[in-house]
């Protein structure tokens, strides 16, 4: 009996990606308020995203950077290196 396949973890990206947005907002000056104002989202969102605490689809990664004014590629440079 071949054992069992074990998937990979997600919560460290959200975590690491998290963590990249929040340094990037916070080194643009931008204010969470004003960047959940431009994703549609609430405050209390951004705080969890952030804190890698809420999963957000794919995609989500391009609006927070044009919310941000910056290319996806900003957000996720250093996730995987």
């Amino acid at each position: 009996m071949s054992k069992p396949r074990t998937l990979p973890q997600v919560e460290p990206f959200y975590v690491l990606i998290g963590q990249r947005m929040k340094h990037v907002r916070e080194f643009l000056g931008k204010r969470q308020e004003d960047v959940a104002a431009k994703c549609g989202l609430t405050r209390t969102s951004v705080v969890n995203i952030e804190a890698g605490r809420q999963r957000f689809p794919a995609h989500f990664v391009e609006i927070f950077a044009k919310a941000l004014g910056v290319k996806p590629k900003k957000l996720l440079r250093e996730i995987w290196t």
